[in-house]
């Protein structure tokens, strides 16, 4: 009995190593080198006659088309406030310098509160330039296979997202805007983005 109560410890103990080993090979941050895996700024066009989408009891108001490529710099999911029961994740992403692994080596990501800061080590590149070549995304997805898409992302990726920036109205009364500018910061300063489309690349 002992012998056997021994045995099944230690094939326990082997799952859950393989269980962790296969969890830090697909969460591990992808490595590019040096240069910009992300060089274009994201197109983004005025949206005219486009429907406003209704949307787990929430109105979201499409306002401007959104086309960006970019790499993912940091994640973060979020469980207890209002938005995370639409959007639970937020991205935060990084394009032309920013998505550079010889700048991004000496700059630490940190996301909080649903925003997003960083520390340089050393200055690489000015604050002006981070500030104008990353953004703290929210992504609104209508289906499965796109949260699923987003809940996989690893640090370091490059996608491309297709979709619409958009202001999200709740039936309780409360709004949340979009961005609409690269060159904002803080708390106001996230885009919320209703995903069309959305490719790792």
């Amino acid at each position: 009995m002992l012998a056997r109560i021994i045995m099944a410890k230690h094939i326990f103990f082997i799952l859950l190593m393989i269980a962790g080993g296969y969890y830090f090979w697909n969460s591990r941050p992808v490595v590019h080198g040096p240069g910009e895996v992300a060089p274009n700024e994201p197109v983004q066009e005025q949206a005219y006659g486009v429907q406003k989408i209704e949307f787990n009891n929430l109105r979201l108001s499409p306002f401007a088309k959104i086309d960006i490529e970019a790499r993912v710099l940091s994640k973060k999911r979020y469980y207890e406030d209002r938005e995370a029961k639409f959007a639970p994740y937020d991205i935060v992403l990084g394009w032309g310098p920013m998505s550079d692994e010889k700048n991004l080596d000496q700059i630490l990501v940190k996301q909080s509160d649903r925003y997003y800061y960083w520390e340089m080590i050393q200055p690489s590149i000015g604050i002006g330039e981070i500030r104008t070549h990353s953004a703290n995304v929210r992504f609104i997805t209508s289906n499965e296979k796109e949260s699923d898409k987003l809940a996989d992302l690893r640090i370091g990726q490059v996608i491309r997202v297709k979709g619409y920036l958009v202001d999200v109205t709740s039936k309780e009364g409360w709004t949340i805007k979009s961005s609409s500018k690269r060159n904002d910061s803080g708390k106001e300063a996230s885009e919320i983005i209703w995903i069309n489309e959305l490719n790792i690349l």
